[in-house]
């Protein structure tokens, strides 16, 4: 097994834990389609949390341990294209599958919770630096690195409110 394939099974897991600690039922659905988990609530069981996990392990040779890829399908990039947008917009069909995404760092033991508006704004910020890598141009992937500066501040300095806001899950599961 692959160390990418590793560290998704381990930062699933630990956000698992980490929701089952609040009272919460998360759960892997099957077949999986692009949504880690979904997570609902005994108090409100109709109601369900989708949710992406994007996990960075401890061991990183280019030493960023905040730095994310929101990877597309070929499925995505041709939906993209037939609805006439670019192919390196094809990030939106996977950010708009979710109703939260979860940024894992490891090496830190940070969770990071963001709504899919927020991850478009990160998406949009480091597409500044990330934005010309053929893998980014060709639609398969888009970056969030939040070690990248913006106006003078790191992007985890400006969206700090997200580090471990779990509170979100509850919120969103109380509507």
């Amino acid at each position: 097994m692959s160390r990418q394939n590793l560290t998704g099974i381990e930062t699933e897991e630990l956000v698992a834990l980490e929701i089952s600690k609040m009272g919460l039922i998360a759960h892997k659905p099957m077949p999986d389609r692009g949504i880690d988990l979904i997570v609902t609530s005994a108090e409100k069981p109709g109601k369900s949390i989708k949710i992406q996990i994007k996990g960075r392990g401890p061991i990183q040779t280019n030493q960023r341990f905040r730095w994310f890829q929101i990877r597309t399908t070929s499925k995505q990039r041709e939906e993209t294209v037939y609805e006439g947008l670019p192919v390196n917009e094809s990030w939106r069909k996977k950010v708009a599958k979710a109703d939260l995404f979860i940024l894992v760092s490891q090496k830190y033991n940070e969770f990071w919770v963001f709504e899919p508006n927020d991850m478009e704004s990160l998406i949009k910020i480091c597409s500044l630096k990330y934005g010309n890598r053929r893998d980014n141009q060709d639609g398969q992937q888009a970056e969030v690195d939040l070690d990248v500066e913006f106006n003078g501040k790191t992007l985890k300095d400006i969206y700090r409110s997200h580090l471990g806001n779990w509170q979100l899950l509850e919120k969103l599961l109380s509507c």
